[in-house]
């Protein structure tokens, strides 16, 4: 219980200030008796202006976006006029008034002006002023400081190694954040992140402002990040007042090269092709942007195994899953040729890039080998990808 509390809960609380913030006029009188005296420099008692909080938000998401003021009233029935003044360090940034008829027990600011404008982040006091005439001396009281924090969080995010690849089952991608607020303390942080068609992977959370995961590279169901794939990152800030910020980034996932036998296996991502075509050039320009990256990945990683043969195998998603027939037809006749053809124009593209095509074979194989079933239409995009294998 705060200090007016109980000094509040003796008197019946008669009038209060609503959302309009206007005083409304008390309906009796002699809650707080008046103290005899002619004198007007006389005192006339302790007046009093508090607030519970250290802080608010106009603006904030999820916190108080208002603050409320208590008031006690030393000899209610002398007072002529009152006034309240929401004060920073420059200037009275909004004020209340009233007559001794009109007397609030509470005042709620919403951190505007009186003109409705934002009022400056920044430490402020509020400053009850009583003037009671000739009976007694003007009275002041000051609530204790408090701040208006409208500003949403900021930070970075930081990753190590600059490529992630979890080949191994120690492998680990180290994520940073680092968070800060304009006045308020950070409360807490939250982490999303997406897989490359934007459904939700893996997401972390925790307190305070700095924070420093490990993440093995695996999703909710235990799936490993695809080869050469990009994850989306977004991460939530939240401060003690319900400001929220984003910070946003990107997981880039480096070509993975799998131990095999005597060889490796390197899951491949997906390039963008033309739809029922092998042409990846003729495509959106961003998308044709990101396909120029990662074939000039590919190449360069193949270039670090100068003495294995390149075997490059293309896969695809069956539309007809659901019936054997047609789904036997559609393999056949489209997706091990669409496939086959694809496999050789990532091998045209390698071979511009100075690798032997003497050591280059393709094949198409469709549907066969899904790394997902075609009917997990949420996931089957990781289907269409190029299978590289590197051999003795």
């Amino acid at each position: 219980m705060n200090r007016f509390a109980g000094i509040v809960a003796t008197v019946i609380i008669l009038g209060a200030l609503g959302a309009c913030q206007s005083a409304k006029p008390m309906s009796q009188r002699g809650a707080q008796p008046a103290q005899q005296t002619s004198a007007s420099s006389a005192d006339p008692g302790k007046s009093l202006i508090e607030t519970e909080v250290l802080g608010f938000s106009p603006t904030s998401d999820t916190g108080k976006r208002t603050i409320d003021f208590s008031l006690l009233f030393a000899n209610h029935d002398s007072i002529k006029s009152w006034k309240v003044s929401l004060v920073d360090d420059k200037e009275i940034r909004r004020k209340y008034t009233g007559t001794g008829s009109n007397i609030p027990y509470f005042i709620t600011w919403d951190g505007r002006t009186a003109a409705g404008a934002l009022a400056p982040d920044g430490k402020y006091k509020a400053v009850l002023s009583v003037n009671y005439g000739d009976a007694f001396a003007p009275s002041q009281a000051m609530s204790r400081s408090f701040i208006l924090d409208s500003a949403r969080p900021s930070g970075k995010i930081t990753m190590t190694p600059a490529l992630f690849s979890p080949s191994e089952a120690t492998d680990r991608l180290t994520i940073k954040i680092d968070a800060a607020a304009s006045a308020a303390k950070l409360d807490s942080w939250s982490m999303d992140i997406f897989d490359p068609v934007g459904d939700l992977f893996k997401n972390f959370s925790g307190k305070g402002s700095n924070a420093e995961i490990a993440w093995d590279g695996k999703g909710f169901d235990g799936d490993i990040v695809v080869s050469a794939e990009d994850y989306p990152v977004v991460v939530t800030l939240r401060d003690e007042f319900g400001n929220v910020g984003h910070v946003d980034s990107m997981i880039p996932i480096d070509i993975l090269v799998i131990k095999q036998g005597d060889g490796y296996r390197i899951d491949y991502s997906r390039v963008f092709f033309k739809g029922f075509t092998a042409d990846y050039r003729d495509v959106p320009p961003d998308l044709a942007k990101q396909n120029m990256y990662r074939i000039d990945q590919l190449a360069a990683k193949l270039k670090t195994f100068p003495d294995y043969k390149i075997k490059i195998v293309g896969h695809a998603v069956m539309i007809h899953w659901d019936d054997a027939a047609l789904g036997k037809i559609e393999q056949g006749s489209i997706l091990v040729p669409l496939s086959k053809a694809r496999s050789d124009a990532i091998k045209r593209a390698l071979v511009d890039r100075g690798l032997d095509p003497k050591m280059i074979e393709t094949d198409g194989a469709g549907a066969d080998d899904p790394l997902v079933p075609d009917s997990n239409y949420a996931n089957r995009w990781r289907n269409r990808r190029t299978a590289i294998f590197l051999i003795k």
